[in-house]
Formats: C-alpha cells, structure tokens, sequence
C-alpha cells in the first residue's frame, strides 16, 4: 500500500543546496503516500505547479486518537510509543451518517493524506467533521454525482444545547471547545485518515469501507483518527504570510502594482511564493465557532476555508455578537457558493479573503461563470491544496505557550513589525475597521504530537 522508506537529510541537502531540514525529519521514517496531490480530490483540474512541493509531500506518522463510540466510552490519545492517555469520554453516541448540504459544498473536495477516502474533512474549536463517504472525486463537470456523508464530534456544551434535538450523526463529547482534540495538541490537520475497528477481521480498516454498502449504516463502536506531519523536499514550513492586497490595492499608504502574495516559509530562509491575493480582507464578522477560540487562534480549517479568530474565547453562547473572525477562501469556491448557489456571497465583502493560483486577477472573481471551456475558470484551483486547505494548519494553541502554537500575527507596516491582532467581535467594516489597515498576516505553522 506504501513505499517505506528511510529519509536521508544529506541526500535531500545535496539536491537543495542551502536547504535545511529538521532534526526531527531527519531521524524519522517517512511514507510515501500514493500520487502527488495531497488531499485534492478534484478531477480535471492540476495541482497549481507552484505548490506542487507541498502537495507532493511524504508523511511522518505522529499519534492517533481512538474513540469508543458508546456512552461512557474514552477518547484517548495513542503516542507512537504505544503509551496511551485518556483525553476525555463520550457522553452520547453517533448512530448513522448525515448529508452533507450545500452550505458545507467543500466537503467534496478532498480525501485522506494517505489516498484512502475518509477523513478528517474540517477541524475546528467546535467541531469535527469526518467524510466517510461515498468514495468518489469531485467532477466539476458533474457537480451534483455525489453528496458526502459525515459524522461529526462535538464539545460538551452541545449536549446540553441540543437538548431534545440531538443529532444522530454527532459524537457528543465531553471536551470543551477550543482544547483537546478541539484546539489543543491533539487536533488533526484536514486529511488525517479515519479508520474503524473492524472486529471480525481485528483489524483497523477505512471507515469509508465500513458504509460502502449502506451509507446509512450504524456508525462502528470504535473509530480512530490517525495525524502525520507532511515533509516536502523543504521540510516542513514554520509559516504562512498572506500579503493584504491585490493589484491596485492602496493600503499602509502604498499602493500595490501587483497581488499580494501568498508566500510558504522554511527551515533554512528557503521562501515560497505559491499563490496570488486576488481580493483582500478589510473587516471581520460573527462566524460560527470563533467564540469557542482565543484571538490570534485558527478558528476553522477546510478544503474550502481557513478561519482566523479575532474574538476572546468564551465558549457556547448565543450572542453572536461575542463572535469574531476572518476567513481565507479559494477562488472558485467563494464563485460557486454566490453565484451558483445564489448563497451570501464572500466576493465583495470585506470579511472574505480570497486566493487563487499564481497570475489570477480580481477580474476573475467578477465573471460569474463557474466553467469556461470545459475548464474551472480559475485554474488551477485552490480548493483542497495544501498548504492553506489542508495538511498543515492546525487549531493547535496553548494560551501560555504561544511560541508552540499554531497562530496568527498581523503587520501594518508590511512585515517591519509584527503584533497579535486586536480583539474584534461582531461585525466591523472599512474604513474603520483595523483589519482595513493590515498589510500581511503571517501564520505560525506547529505540529505537536499529544499531551
């Protein structure tokens, strides 16, 4: 099923030049996954050849986590050493599958880092939402072929919320939002494999295997998420920085001839420019689960979007106005949600970031077509490429250990200086909003293994 084999840091520095890599990789044994295009799962459309390095990865298995899907049942963290830690229970289980609807489109974008079918398909401070089924690509030719069924965990704080709706697709837990497996050392990146234990055959198998047959299928009694830290020809990236403009963008009192830039940072100064700012963000919004993250937290991420928290953490309320967020989207999602699906658009407001592949331009996002020539009209696509959509942004934060965790920081000043970014709830807009006044986010990539 998978090459093996040992990693050679000499032989890779031998190729790269000034390249270095870290110890941890170095000592490691690597996996090399089958194909080169992570967790992309779209048909007819090539991995954008900047990114090609950070998609065409090998993987470095980290820890699992094992869930008894019973009341009562543990949630536990396995280290590769074997030792194992229990990280909190189950207080209701999941039954059955759910559709994914068409709000949650991107949940037909990607599959699992190691080329099976289910996986983790969004992790977040309040939720964790696993594909694990039907075991097809997405065609955009063929939009509607499939819907993706899920299962889906939830913090302690739904059991009581749901109180007499409860979801028969939702693992109810008890861990509060924004640690844990919610936002703590044990949170997967998107694409992390999900397997079930098949006890007839005693045996972890593909949990997509498991609702082959019947999608409706009763979900297994014991599943299991399994983390790996992609490795590049690179390493593996300390940072993402997001240039706040696109061409003719005036902000910070310059303006810009070209897009900003969407640039992968590495061990050893090596910079990466994989992709183009085609709109950029000037404001920050109520969206969902920020108020389960600290500010500077990565709130949500997707095969179709990563989402940044401006807001104080303050777990489950219903006062949207403690919210408060930012989101980065791929180019031809955000066209296919408003002008497909006629949703509330993210082109055009000032909360939305948009990207797309290198040499794309603002006008893209303008035409409403969503095809051209049998073709994704800005190709190649962004949804499902790592590193924004998947792979290596985790919501991994520890309030009193930043240096560890996977956060953000903001510039004013385009990159002289760096400074958390200020706490905004609710909806705020330009001019006066300070995100209007942002000219790079920059965010800090971690990769722990457990408690």
């Amino acid at each position: 099923m998978f090459k093996i084999t040992p990693f050679r840091a000499a032989a890779v520095a031998g190729v790269l030049g000034s390249v270095l890599l870290s110890s941890a990789a170095s000592a490691s044994t690597l996996i090399d996954p089958p194909g080169d295009r992570g967790i992309n799962n779209v048909l007819g459309t090539a991995i954008p050849p900047q990114a090609a390095a950070e998609n065409d990865v090998s993987i470095e298995r980290q820890f699992s986590i094992e869930i008894e899907n019973v009341a009562g049942g543990a949630i536990t963290h396995v280290a590769e050493s074997g030792v194992r830690t229990r990280m909190g229970g189950v207080e209701r289980a999941a039954t059955t599958t759910v559709a994914a609807n068409d709000g949650f489109w991107a949940s037909k974008y990607s599959r699992a880092v190691d080329g099976s079918l289910s996986h983790v398909l969004a992790t977040s401070v309040y939720v964790l939402r696993l594909r694990v089924g039907p075991d097809q690509a997405y065609d955009p030719l063929n939009q509607r072929a499939f819907t993706a069924r899920l299962v889906n965990l939830r913090p302690d704080q739904f059991l009581e919320a749901d109180q007499g709706n409860w979801q028969a697709d939702t693992i109810y837990t008890d861990i509060p939002g924004g640690i844990k497996i919610f936002g703590g050392a044990t949170a997967p990146p998107v694409g992390s494999p999900v397997t079930w234990w098949d006890t007839a055959r005693s045996q972890w198998r593909p949990l997509a295997e498991h609702f082959a047959a019947n999608p409706n299928a009763a979900v297994p009694a014991k599943i299991r998420y399994t983390v790996y830290k992609p490795v590049s020809a690179y390493g593996t990236p300390g940072y993402l920085e997001l240039e706040n403009w696109s061409a003719g963008d005036t902000v910070g009192g310059r303006t810009n001839p070209a897009n900003g830039r969407v640039l992968v940072a590495y061990p050893g100064g090596v910079v990466r420019h994989v992709a183009d700012v085609l709109q950029r963000v000037r404001g920050s919004g109520r969206f969902g689960g920020t108020e389960f993250a600290a500010v500077g937290q990565i709130d949500t991420n997707h095969p179709g979007a990563l989402t940044l928290s401006t807001s104080p953490r303050v777990g489950y309320t219903t006062d949207f106005d403690q919210r408060g967020g930012l989101q980065i989207v791929p180019a031809n999602h955000a066209k296919y949600l408003g002008y497909v699906l006629g949703q509330e658009p993210f082109i055009g407001r000032a909360q939305w970031m948009v990207v797309g592949p290198v040499g794309a331009t603002s006008a893209q996002l303008a035409d409403e077509r969503y095809l051209i020539d049998g073709q994704l009209s800005v190709n190649p696509g962004w949804e499902a490429v790592a590193p924004l959509f998947g792979m290596y942004v985790r919501t991994s934060y520890n309030k009193d250990w930043l240096a560890g965790s996977t956060r953000f920081v903001v510039s004013y000043d385009y990159g002289a200086t760096w400074q958390q970014s200020p706490s905004l709830t609710g909806t705020t807009e330009p001019p006066t909003s300070p995100v209007n006044n942002w000219t790079n986010i920059r965010v800090y990539l971690q990769y722990p293994t457990g408690p």
